[in-house]
């Protein structure tokens, strides 16, 4: 075989192998897009930050009014505080500011498609780009105002103890119901329940005219259940047990004591449950209904819970905030945050632009370099690149 028959045959193998390089990054990368990035976002009084999956910093933002309240849509971050400052994580210098004609008196936010939600005093208001309007007017303070996350409704207390439940796509009133004082309110059923645990009894609703389902004249002091699974978890600090109930037939399926009495239930996913308690530092996670591990939390002072994903547990002690790795069950600092009043999980379609930017940067500057073939003779290698 002639040496240019070599050099020919070394060419096509090298043809084909970039064509399938060039494939499986092609492919990798279609995978990556349709599984998005996870970021975790911090949001203090006075700044946000945005960290990636492995708490490393994406970005940060401080500003000059004091932030109340925060939330977050479609890869989007909303803060309330004289008015809604609304910032784009495919691009941080694409921001919006808009000043609230009726002050918020409360640092709850609902942000949707339409525009966003909050509480002014006795109003509930809602706000677009250009205007406001009051969703509800009532004779008391408003208290609290809860979303469906699977139905265009919204749902508020008042002071006297009456809830509220207000079809968001037509604005209009659909019931007022008394409900007394609520100590937990979440949704079951793919919305189609509101779960509610009030200072005299445990309710399920239905989410339009929030006749009563179901109702368990008991104390309890929180209701959960898997977002749309057919179990629920009933907790009560005093007798410090838990109970598991379909939310089918809403009949008992087992107990168990927890020996904590300050235990907030938290759900990441239709399998997971965590059991956290403040006092006594401790995990406890259930896969369905069955006990899978618990971890003593090594920190000092007061460790409180901001997020549980699937994944990850974040938490935070003072002003640091660390994660807890449920799969490596290992812990890792994300940073100190000073005066943290809210923190978000959420995935974007594409890298925050930072980051993305500089990627692309480096990406313009990279250098590839193909090795063809090595051979031993100096002379023989010389005539070789000669040809090539």
């Amino acid at each position: 075989m002639t040496r240019l028959k070599i050099l020919f045959i070394l060419s096509l193998l090298l043809l084909v192998s970039c064509r399938v390089q060039k494939k499986e990054e092609a492919a990798e990368e279609k995978r990556e897009d349709a599984k998005g990035y996870e970021y975790c976002v911090f949001v203090s009084s006075d700044s946000y930050s945005l960290l990636d999956c492995n708490l490393q910093s994406a970005g940060r933002e401080e500003f000059p009014d004091t932030i109340k309240g925060s939330a977050v849509y479609e890869g989007r971050l909303f803060l309330l505080s004289s008015g809604v400052r609304t910032v784009s994580f495919s691009s941080p210098k694409n921001q919006t500011y808009s000043r609230c004609a009726n002050p918020p008196t409360s640092g709850e936010l609902i942000a949707n498609r339409q525009g966003v939600i909050y509480i002014s005093g006795q109003n509930l208001v809602f706000k677009d780009k250009t205007k406001e309007q009051f969703l509800l007017s009532c004779d008391s303070r408003i208290m609290d105002v809860y979303e469906n996350p699977y139905h265009s409704y919204i749902y508020c207390t008042d002071s006297l103890g009456y809830l509220y439940a207000i079809d968001f796509e037509t604005k209009t009133l659909k019931r007022r119901f008394f409900i007394g004082k609520i100590k937990s309110f979440s949704f079951a059923k793919y919305g189609t329940r509101v779960l509610a645990v009030t200072d005299k009894s445990f309710l399920v609703l239905d989410y339009e005219t929030l006749n009563v389902i179901f109702e368990k004249r008991d104390f309890f002091t929180q209701a959960l259940s898997y977002p749309t699974k057919d179990l629920m978890f009933l907790y009560s600090g005093i007798d410090r047990k838990c109970w598991i109930y379909s939310n089918i037939d809403y009949k008992k399926k087992t107990d168990f004591t927890t020996k904590e009495n300050d235990i907030l239930l938290e759900t990441a996913s239709d399998s997971l449950m965590l059991l956290f308690s403040k006092s006594q530092k401790t995990l406890t996670l259930f896969n369905r209904e069955k006990k899978v591990s618990r971890r003593k939390v090594g920190a000092d002072g007061d460790v409180s819970l901001l997020l549980f994903t699937p994944g990850m547990v974040v938490m935070k002690s003072d002003s640091l905030v660390f994660s807890y790795d449920i799969r490596s069950d290992s812990v890792k600092k994300a940073g100190y945050f000073r005066n943290l009043i809210n923190a978000h999980s959420i995935v974007l379609e594409k890298e925050a632009g930072a980051r993305e930017e500089k990627k692309r940067e480096a990406q313009e500057r990279a250098v590839y370099s193909i090795q063809i073939y090595a051979l031993s003779n100096e002379k023989y290698a010389q005539n070789m690149a000669d040809k090539i």
